[in-house]
């Protein structure tokens, strides 16, 4: 019966992206709102969550080599692809884009499936593969945008932006409070857990609203999403038997590698003047994608 439930609710948020496409189409909402709902939650319901799962949770090694995965992860899918756009002839600014595409983790498509079926301890597991991929986005990733799109100065400001994030430094406080072995209620872990995961619920709201059709007759869109998908999960199975991953920490590790594309490549691509058709369209046909096997695939990761 707790299964069935816990399968009712992720439904529930395919749903919420599927209301959010709709409520596109009919011009109740568009890019605006989109934008400004995951602002609010990677500004205050991203936060709330970490802290709820990570302050009051034991640390296990797990928790040190999954943000190792998501780096190497992120790292083989730029050298995929920077290979695969040389082999096709594409400019220097449709290979930024398509390696944009395949370093970025849409690991927030997963955190509202995963805070409503998974425990705080195996959501710990998959906040810290999060915050590997998230130091690397900010800093590696930051560089090849620059690199492709020849605006390398602006590098510290985006560092800067980066460490004044919300999450974070309310990843470095419950850590240390983890850590310290502070006393903290329970209760109020689980409050905050709770609060957050309701917070949450507004991502797959806000990526329906931002989802958008264009250039996905390009071979290249098409491309940039195996990569990400596709070759991300191979790379994610040989790093799971190179680490010994096992039960909650594999399934996280592997639902991670095949993410679909985070709209941090969009961000970029549109910051560096890359080719954003070719990133925004594959990010819609890979948040699409993910909106029908994340549930799915979480339905079997041990509780």
């Amino acid at each position: 019966m707790e299964i069935l439930a816990a399968n009712w609710r992720l439904a529930a948020v395919a749903a919420l992206f599927f209301a959010g496409i709709v409520a596109h189409r009919l011009q109740w909402a568009g890019d605006r709102q989109g934008r400004a709902l995951l602002g609010f939650v990677f500004n205050i319901g991203l936060p709330i969550l970490i802290f709820g799962a990570l302050a009051g949770v034991p640390l296990a090694r797990e928790h040190a080599l999954l943000p190792v995965t998501a780096i190497c992860i992120s790292l083989a899918g730029w050298g995929a692809a920077a290979f695969v756009a040389r082999r096709r002839g594409l400019p220097r600014r449709g290979e930024g884009a398509m390696a944009l595409c395949a370093m970025s983790l849409n690991n927030s498509m997963i955190y509202p499936f995963a805070a409503l079926s998974l425990g705080a301890a195996a959501f710990s597991q998959l906040v810290m593969f999060d915050m590997g991929h998230a130091l690397l986005v900010w800093t590696v990733t930051t560089v090849v945008a620059c690199k492709y799109g020849g605006h390398a100065d602006d590098i510290r400001v985006l560092l800067r932006r980066t460490l004044l994030a919300p999450p974070l430094w309310v990843l470095f406080i419950a850590l240390g409070l983890n850590l310290a072995g502070a006393p903290i209620a329970r209760d109020l872990l689980h409050s905050v857990l709770i609060v957050g995961q309701v917070l949450m619920l507004l991502v797959p709201l806000a990526m329906g609203l931002l989802v958008s059709a264009r250039g996905l007759r390009r071979p290249e869109v098409i491309i940039a999403v195996a990569l990400r998908s596709g070759f991300g999960l191979l790379v994610g199975l040989a790093l799971v038997t190179l680490f010994g991953f096992s039960g909650t920490a594999a399934a996280i590790a592997l639902i991670g590698s095949a993410a679909p594309i985070g709209f941090t490549a969009v961000v970029l691509s549109a910051r560096e003047e890359l080719d954003l058709d070719l990133a925004a369209s594959a990010a819609a046909i890979s948040v699409f994608l993910g909106s029908l096997w994340i549930p799915l695939a979480m339905m079997f990761v041990p509780r």
